[in-house]
């Protein structure tokens, strides 16, 4: 066995049930580098040309990397592969949180899905062992609810789910895969071709472990890692390790507002002239956190952890426990739509984490 990799691939036909286990070759691993190169060469090799995105011969891929799951920091992330039904040409989307792991550990690198079910079902695969089973009752739940549910049901709550919301149920062309309630790989539509499966979720937990061919020089380079992120040096790196680890992706809000970078009034704006200083400093991770910050999180064996749980117990909408809106959020439904109202983004960001909507085509 190859390190990096667990040395499996797993393919589901949701029209025939069947689930075939492969062997990922040393080869394809070389060749095509992390989830984004295996997933593009295993879709290029097996999906006929003018595949109907919605329909049963897309392939919508899960792919894990080298890294994943390997202990090595920053090692969190997986890519979602598919035909997009927004561009009818290839489609990645990439997330963090600790489902690429899982998935790993559950057993295999990868689960293409190809076919369309006639009912909802879900993937349940733990420690090698995979199945399909009735989701029925999961139809109709947000992404949140669909992850206690599956809970509950499995009796695991380890489980990490990758799953579709309402938005994606219903083939919304803006639909994405949420995994922890608030991770999602976005872009796309990768939401829609999932729903046109009627695959409601992937559900993952397992025990193994990663081979690795040096474990030593993985603890050294994370240490590396750590001593940067602990003591940042005084140049442009070392600025924005302290405003990620700080902040998060919203560290760079407020000046990407006023200084161009941002879309602003429907990309016919100018950030200084019509949103301007103080509309840029309410909308900016500083301006959240004073307000509704309770705790930080971070995707696996990530130590910048630039998430921060915030609870909104009053206002217009009081919503309990949610996150903090990352940058493109906060831009999509802040400068480019002329708004500082901080509930209102927190709310929209509330929204589209649950019903499954990218952010930032929801905000445009």
């Amino acid at each position: 066995m190859f390190s990096g990799y667990t040395g499996k691939i797993l393919f589901v036909d949701l029209t025939t049930s069947v689930i075939t286990e492969e062997v990922l070759s040393e080869n394809l691993a070389r060749n095509f580098l992390g989830g984004y190169g295996i997933g593009a060469r295993v879709l290029y090799d097996r999906m006929k040309p003018r595949t109907d995105p919605l329909g049963p011969d897309n392939i919508l891929g899960f792919v894990t990397g080298p890294v994943t799951g390997s202990g090595a920091v920053f090692g969190g992330r997986y890519t979602v592969v598919c035909k997009s039904p927004v561009t009818g040409g290839f489609n990645d989307a990439n997330s963090g949180g600790f489902f690429g792991p899982e998935l790993k550990k559950a057993g295999y690198d990868a689960v293409f899905v190809s076919g369309v079910s006639q009912e909802p079902i879900y993937l349940w695969i733990k420690d090698g062992q995979a199945e399909l089973r009735d989701a029925s009752r999961l139809w109709g739940l947000d992404s949140k609810e669909t992850q206690k549910a599956l809970e509950k049901e499995t009796g695991e709550h380890r489980l990490r789910a990758a799953v579709i919301g309402p938005a994606g149920e219903k083939l919304s062309l803006i639909s994405c895969i949420i995994n922890d309630g608030h991770r999602a790989a976005a872009r796309g539509g990768a939401g829609a071709v999932m729903g046109s499966k009627k695959l409601k979720a992937i559900a993952v937990c397992g025990t193994g472990k990663i081979p690795v061919t040096d474990q030593e020089r993985i603890r050294e380079l994370n240490n590396a890692c750590m001593e940067i992120i602990k003591n940042p040096p005084d140049d442009p790196m070392g600025w924005y390790v302290t405003g990620f680890k700080m902040l998060g992706t919203g560290a760079t809000t407020t000046a990407s507002a006023l200084s161009g970078d941002s879309p602003v009034k429907n990309w016919g704006g100018v950030g200084v002239v019509d949103f301007g200083e103080e509309k840029a400093q309410k909308i900016g991770s500083q301006s959240f956190d004073d307000k509704y910050k309770t705790a930080k999180y971070g995707c696996a064996n990530c130590p910048l952890k630039c998430g921060a749980v915030y609870r909104v117990e009053s206002g217009k909408w009081p919503l309990g426990e949610t996150e903090r809106p990352e940058y493109e959020t906060a831009a999509a439904f802040g400068t480019l739509l002329l708004v500082d109202d901080v509930e209102a983004i927190l709310k929209c960001n509330e929204i589209c984490n649950r019903y499954g909507l990218d952010t930032i085509s929801a905000g445009s």
